[in-house]
């Protein structure tokens, strides 16, 4: 299936590139992942919108929360605040929602509504990441500024942490992501 966001995965910079590190082919990978489920949301019945909303919003916190602890703190020395700051910012309102969705059940007037400008706003934030941080990142890489296959197996690894939290509590348990009063003090 191919929608109007899946249809950007095998796209220019969206794709995953051969020479690509670990750490963006990743990321990549999952952001393939959020514009096919994004996608299948569009015409969903209202049960499977609410199983997809639900592993959106699972998938999504793990993957903010790997990006703040691991990707954004290595990044921000070398390609300076301004994009880092604007993704952490993106974030924040992607949680904000995400934690509404946590509280319905899926039957509520704006439940949808909601899953659709979830998807608007992380799809504008994957798409950015796609084009601008993750291609700076990678020259970066080349230019011996960062090692994007060492920081890759951290976020992996920190990845697997927190599903396997999830699968064993329900919840990912303590994070160090980024705090909004963080971005509000910059």
């Amino acid at each position: 299936m191919s929608g109007k966001y899946s249809a950007r995965n095998e796209q220019g910079l969206h794709a995953v590139a051969k020479d690509d590190p670990l750490a963006t082919s990743l990321l990549k990978q999952e952001h393939h992942v959020f514009r096919r489920l994004f996608d299948e949301a569009e015409g969903a019945s209202p049960q499977r919108l609410t199983e997809i909303a639900r592993e959106l919003c699972m998938r999504l916190s793990v993957h903010m929360a790997i990006e703040e602890e691991l990707l954004y703190p290595a990044l921000k020395p070398i390609i300076g605040d301004d994009e880092v700051n604007e993704g952490i910012v993106e974030h924040q309102s992607g949680k904000r929602i995400i934690a509404e969705l946590e509280q319905l059940d899926g039957t509520e007037d704006l439940f949808a509504a909601k899953v659709h400008v979830l998807g608007e706003e992380t799809v504008h934030h994957i798409d950015e990441e796609d084009e601008d941080l993750f291609e700076d990142a990678k020259a970066a890489h080349l230019d011996g500024k960062i090692d994007l296959e060492a920081l890759g197996d951290k976020l992996r690894t920190r990845q697997a942490e927190l599903y396997n939290e999830i699968a064993e509590t329900g919840e990912t348990g303590k994070t160090c992501e980024a705090q909004p009063d963080e971005v509000e003090k910059a």
